[in-house]
């Protein structure tokens, strides 16, 4: 799964970005930092189901800390977006063909309103123009996309779309369902922009990170008008904090599990001071909002969910003998033959059939996994 950092530029996006992996990207007080895009890989959190079972866990592709799998997946921090890129300003379309390589988004904007639509430093700019730019962005450069289509007389409209967006991670079942409930007849049909934003919010998912919440005025009421203008999920955060305490803890100063952290050893009065303001914060607002960011965008706004794959399904074992090594993260429509996919291409191929391991039950092929499930391939 794959998840995209885009915004403006000069929000936070590759201060978060770094947050969320702890890659080494640039990261400066300017527009257009990001060039190429950076890639990391991040981790959502699920309570592993080891003591459930009274065992514990070895774990080889999600680690697990304290009774917390930490379940991986790509992030991408993509260029900043200007208004007009969709006609070439800026980064222009290289942001925009970033962007749609990803399944979801995350879309970052300084709460406090303290830079502008440009990325300069101001006062009260308003964060809703960054929303409904980078949504005009989207839905004019697809919309020209879908302009420059020509339906061949052997195929449908639908399937000529598909040529030209499949690229971009749209599925021929939402092109099909879109062209029929709005009613598009051909390429530059009239109601083609509702189309286009019934592709974004089917396909494209975003989540709105609200971030540097820690220097915002009236946050709350900032919060309350957003929510009452755009449907996408609002969840304020501070990338710098969360920066900086991963930084601490890098280095040995202190031990910090996403929600609280302790000082390990002697540090200067500069950085106490520091890192008391961070607590602070964290017991105003109850941490510093990252964690909330990317679980809510897997576990709510996308729905995915997290499948353990095992051989055994009394000990819980893989064919090593390791205790639920792995942990997998897959689409809210998933099945146990998808899961067969992401363990081998050859257990997929020899897939014939699935076991709930709480159950002892055999799943339908055809039923999509529920979140936390553990189960045992039958090949």
């Amino acid at each position: 799964m794959k998840v995209g950092i885009i915004g403006r530029t000069n929000v936070g996006k590759s201060t978060l970005f770094k947050a969320m992996t702890m890659e080494d990207v640039e990261i400066a007080d300017r527009p257009f930092t990001t060039i190429e895009p950076n890639r990391g890989v991040a981790y959502a959190k699920i309570t592993c189901p080891d003591k459930e079972f009274g065992l514990k866990c070895n774990p080889h592709n999600a680690p697990c800390v304290n009774g917390t799998r930490y379940i991986p997946f790509e992030l991408i921090d993509v260029a900043g977006l200007i208004k007009d890129a969709s006609k070439g300003k800026g980064l222009g379309n290289k942001f925009l063909t970033d962007a749609m390589e990803a399944d979801a988004l995350i879309q970052v904007i300084d709460i406090s309103g303290k830079t502008n639509g440009s990325g300069e430093k101001t006062e009260s700019y308003d964060p809703a123009e960054d929303i409904n730019m980078v949504r005009d962005e989207l839905t004019a450069w697809i919309g020209g996309l879908i302009q420059k289509i020509r339906v061949k007389s052997s195929e449908g409209l639908a399937e000529a779309m598909y040529k030209e967006l499949s690229g971009l991670k749209f599925r021929f079942e939402t092109i099909k369902e879109g062209i029929k409930k709005f009613n598009v007849n051909r390429p530059d049909d009239l109601n083609l922009g509702e189309f286009i934003d019934y592709l974004l919010d089917s396909d494209k998912k975003m989540i709105v990170a609200c971030n540097k919440m820690d220097i915002t005025e009236d946050l709350e009421e900032k919060l309350k008008q957003l929510r009452s203008r755009f449907q996408y999920d609002f969840v304020p955060c501070s990338a710098g904090a969360e920066l900086t305490l991963k930084e601490a803890e890098k280095h040995g100063f202190i031990s910090y599990n996403g929600s609280i952290f302790e000082i390990k050893k002697d540090i200067n009065p500069q950085q106490r001071g520091a890192l008391d303001m961070i607590k602070g914060m964290m017991d105003k607002f109850g941490g510093t909002g990252v964690d909330s960011l990317i679980n809510t965008l897997v576990f709510k706004t996308m729905n995915w969910k997290v499948a353990f794959p095992v051989v055994d399904e009394k000990r819980l074992t893989d064919s090593q003998g390791r205790v639920l090594p792995d942990a997998y993260l897959l689409d809210e429509n998933a099945t146990p033959k998808d899961l067969a996919e992401k363990v081998h291409t050859e257990v997929a191929k020899n897939y014939k059939g699935a076991i709930d391991c709480r159950t002892g039950l055999k799943i339908r092929n055809d039923k999509p996994l529920e979140n936390g499930q553990i189960i045992k391939i039958i090949v």
